[in-house]
């Protein structure tokens, strides 16, 4: 039963980490093998791939693979038969998921890919509605195995958040290829994005009040917060009007206060806020980096720093000197226990990718009373002179 739970764990934390990254990359090739790697890891197979239906032919494309020696394989290459020459042919013949034992198969010719990479069971569903398929996406097992209908489902409940991917992938291109000018795309593809943002940040928490394990809630909890804090930039940009500066100090303002409202802290509370932020203008990346850091610091002053809910938080940006800022999150409570000091919480684990992000260097002061984090980086002129990176 415990097993069983992990596992369905594990499959929805590669749910949720795809639908955050899927959301925050343009590249199709990128979104595709990042689309193998969860899969496999959701199911615990030694190998997953993405094959794509190739206008006016009968094969199929292996447009993504994880787990395929090179020897076998190659993406983007290597091209199997369709129709009854393959289970991923035969899966979108039949517009239904497949699931077949290699050894025993009698309903279609086992590929020469398959063969050699010596699986024994696979299982592949439809991408996308049939008729309309992007292609089919395969998980293989190299032992004797069960894929139940659970497995079936999430495996089908993934290849329909890729499908949605793709379409957006495919109103995103079509977009800039249409588009008379960049401001008009720009502010309909901030729009869009942060009605998705909105949709897997309801999602995350719909799932979250289903999980039955604490730690399961906590994570989706936790993803939901950095979708949330990604939502936020994206509806700046909108409702202000630019297409790619951001005014920080607005920005962080907005998102430390929606995270202790959702901690339920009001004014009112004994752990207190305390802002002191000089207005600084960034980019659009930049803004998304520094956001998704100070969500994670202010989260862990929430959670660990107050076990008397009695206390303050002290939120600094200032302006260090011309092109270089400074933003301070800091606490008078506890501190965070030492896990979370040597970066085993995934957010800070992600701290120093993020403040590189932010062209920026990132530090973790531990105070006699209480912890604080500092991040100095670099601001651009948005007027087009450039700031200086590292």
């Amino acid at each position: 039963m415990h097993s069983q739970q992990q596992g369905w764990a594990e499959q929805q934390d590669a749910l949720a980490e795809f639908g955050q990254f899927a959301l925050s990359c343009i590249d199709l090739d990128l979104i595709l093998q990042r689309a193998c790697e969860l899969v496999a890891r959701g199911l615990q197979t030694p190998i997953a791939k993405i094959m794509q239906t190739i206008p006016e032919s009968d094969e199929l494309l292996i447009r993504a693979a994880v787990g395929l020696p090179r020897d076998i394989a190659t993406t983007g290459v290597t091209k199997v038969p369709g129709g009854h020459g393959s289970a991923a042919g035969y899966t979108l013949v039949e517009g239904e998921p497949i699931v077949s034992h290699i050894p025993t198969e009698t309903r279609f010719q086992v590929s020469e890919v398959v063969r050699r990479a010596d699986v024994v069971v696979s299982a592949n569903v439809v991408i996308g509605a049939t008729g309309e398929a992007f292609g089919t996406l395969e998980v293989d097992s190299l032992a004797e195995r069960t894929f139940t209908q659970a497995d079936i489902s999430f495996l089908q409940n993934y290849a329909n958040l890729l499908a949605a991917a793709l379409d957006r992938h495919k109103a995103h291109r079509e977009r800039v290829a249409n588009a008379e000018e960049r401001s008009i795309l720009l502010r309909e593809l901030q729009h869009r994005t942060q009605n998705d943002l909105a949709i897997i940040t309801s999602m995350l928490r719909m799932e979250a009040r289903r999980a039955k394990r604490s730690e399961t809630r906590r994570r989706l909890e936790s993803v939901g917060h950095r979708v949330e804090a990604l939502s936020l930039v994206y509806r700046r940009l909108y409702v202000t009007g630019v297409t790619d500066a951001v005014n920080l100090s607005a920005y962080l303002d907005e998102l430390v206060k929606r995270r202790f409202l959702m901690h339920g802290l009001e004014h009112d509370d004994a752990v207190k806020l305390d802002l002191h932020l000089t207005p600084v203008e960034v980019d659009h990346s930049q803004a998304v980096a520094v956001g998704l850091i100070v969500n994670e610091l202010v989260t862990n002053c929430l959670k660990y720093a107050f076990p008397l809910r009695q206390g303050t938080v002290t939120v600094t940006l200032e302006r260090v000197e011309p092109g270089k800022a400074r933003l301070t999150v800091a606490d008078d409570g506890i501190g965070m226990p030492d896990d979370q000091v040597r970066g085993h919480g995934i957010g800070l684990e992600l701290t120093p990718v993020l403040a590189k992000m932010a062209s920026g260097d990132f530090t973790l002061e531990q105070r006699d009373a209480g912890t604080a984090g500092h991040l100095v980086f670099y601001t651009p002129d948005l007027r087009g002179g450039g700031g200086k990176q590292l």
